[in-house]
């Protein structure tokens, strides 16, 4: 079984499942005819697992309805997520990330400089990708990701997606004006609903906890948290509950310097007004 966020989920949510049944694992052994050493090793994501067996070991612990269907999708997904076909080969950095994503029942993101990509306007990813240096053939992969990961947010089952972005993040016409303007206005018509919840860390808070750098916090069902950090051409995730712990109080702090929601609609009002006019104060 590959090691990836997604692996780790489902071994961790195994032994979870195992222990709110009240089952030791010789206990387990006994019912199922497993080995207590293969139990132990699937329970600590060192042995892969097939949906059939992962059935049969909810079946013995009594785990049914959204658990066991969201357990069963892991199981499958482990092998072959739901991204898989979409392009080429990917970078392990980019799979573990959509794994995360597709998986969380929240996430929530703390952004400086640009528009977080999981709402991003196709023009404007072009743009910020472009001016990396991303070569055609790459960025059109790049983009046919980014399109998925967008549409895995408006799916029945979408996490609950919490954007902090910075006010310098709105002032730079990344594109230009004109997609710059569409940016905002996208920003500003998506990101005060159920599933996305948009702030902005206004200019006037001078220094906050965001400046450490922009980081992506995941929750999920079962197991703990997860952060991931993105550097230019590399990216680090952290599962340790002390570093973890950090990065939540990060968040709580940048809560409190942003912006309400009704501010931030009005600051976003103001930008989507101030690049229609080409960068100039209406």
């Amino acid at each position: 079984m590959p090691d990836t966020p997604r692996s780790r989920a489902l071994a961790k949510e195994l032994r979870a499942a195992r222990k709110s049944a009240g089952l030791t694992l010789r206990e387990l052994h006994e019912a199922l005819g497993w080995s207590q050493a293969r139990i132990s090793r699937v329970e600590t994501g060192q042995r892969g697992i097939r949906p059939e067996a992962v059935a049969e070991l909810l079946d013995v612990l009594g785990v049914f309805g959204p658990d066991r269907g969201r357990m069963l999708r892991l199981a499958a997904e482990v092998r072959t997520p739901r991204w898989s076909g979409l392009v080429g080969d990917l970078p392990p950095q980019l799979t573990n990330l959509l794994d995360a994503e597709q998986r969380a029942v929240r996430i929530t993101e703390v952004s400086l400089n640009l528009v977080p990509g999981l709402v991003q306007t196709p023009e404007y990813a072009r743009a910020v990708l472009e001016s990396a240096g991303v070569g055609a053939i790459e960025l059109a992969d790049m983009l046919a990701v980014r399109r998925t990961r967008q549409r895995a947010l408006r799916s029945g089952d979408a996490p609950v997606h919490r954007c902090f972005v910075d006010e310098a993040a709105l002032l730079r016409p990344v594109g230009g004006s004109e997609v710059m303007a569409a940016q905002v206005r996208r920003l500003r018509e998506a990101g005060f609903g159920e599933r996305v919840q948009l702030r902005v860390i206004p200019l006037a808070a001078g220094a906050h906890a965001g400046l450490a750098g922009t980081f992506v916090l995941f929750g999920f069902p079962r197991s703990g948290p997860l952060v991931y950090t993105e550097a230019r051409s590399s990216g680090a995730f952290l599962d340790d509950p002390a570093d973890v712990r950090l990065f939540v109080e990060a968040v709580e702090l940048v809560d409190g310097a942003s912006a309400s929601e009704q501010e931030s609609a009005e600051i976003l009002n103001r930008y989507a007004k101030y690049h229609e006019n080409g960068g100039h104060e209406p």
